[in-house]
């Protein structure tokens, strides 16, 4: 399947870089897992070819991210799940690095496990579940970034398992000045000199999000994916 849409697709193509196992592949379909991760990540472009991915999923797994709706009807007789999350993904496509506009009188430096405290401090309120000791020394082993106000940590980035851009957060005293967008811009810069497609995911209803992404030069792509999950 030729995945044509850099930014709906930047998963995806990723994983393909990465030469990811691929369960099933036709002209209009494609099932692929990330060789990290180990998400699935699907893509179907008719009925056909969407009944014939789901055919070929494993029996169990923890999260598939679909890339259209063709495949949801088989996935719930199958699997007897329904759609959780719906995002845009977002993508830097752009081919020179972004310049940081960082504002005046902060700085930002790469993280170190001695912040791990402050970080899941802070990462807990937005996502509970990843707020753990395991999963952001994951993170910072490829790189967080943070601005700090003097000593003040203000807010970091990071990228996820998956290796999309994430983990952003701010300092409710520290927001609107700035800052996330910086953070984005450095995240981005990190990922184009690994690489690596520049990419994250949004929340649909996230409009403050998506507002930030085109403040920081990225895109946003025009159509959904659609996450499920399955219990353990």
């Amino acid at each position: 399947m030729k995945l044509e849409d850099r930014i709906l697709y930047a998963d995806m193509l990723e994983c393909r870089r990465k030469k990811g196992k691929i369960y099933y592949e036709d002209s209009h379909g494609l099932l692929i897992e990330s060789p990290k991760s180990h998400m699935l990540y699907c893509a179907a472009e008719n009925k056909a070819s969407a009944k014939a991915v789901v055919a070929h999923l494993p029996s169990s797994f923890a999260i598939l991210v679909a890339h259209d709706m063709y495949t949801d009807r088989f996935i719930q007789q199958q699997y007897h799940i329904t759609c959780e999350l719906r995002c845009y993904h977002s993508a830097y496509i752009e081919k020179t690095l972004p310049q940081v506009k960082l504002p005046h009188g902060f700085t930002m430096q790469t993280l170190t496990e001695a912040y791990i405290p402050e970080i899941i401090a802070l990462y807990k309120h937005s996502m509970p579940s990843l707020a753990t000791v395991e999963y952001i020394k994951e993170c910072l082993n490829d790189d967080m970034f943070a601005v700090f106000d003097k000593e003040i940590l203000c807010g970091f980035i990071g990228v996820h398992e998956e290796e999309s851009i994430g983990l952003l957060e701010v300092k409710q005293e520290y927001q609107r000045k700035g800052i996330a967008t910086a953070l984005l811009q450095r995240a981005v810069q990190s990922q184009m000199l690994k690489g690596r497609i520049p990419y994250g995911e949004i929340v649909e209803d996230n409009i403050i999000s998506l507002q930030l992404q085109k403040k920081a030069g990225m895109k946003t792509s025009e159509k959904l994916t659609y996450w499920y999950f399955m219990e353990e």
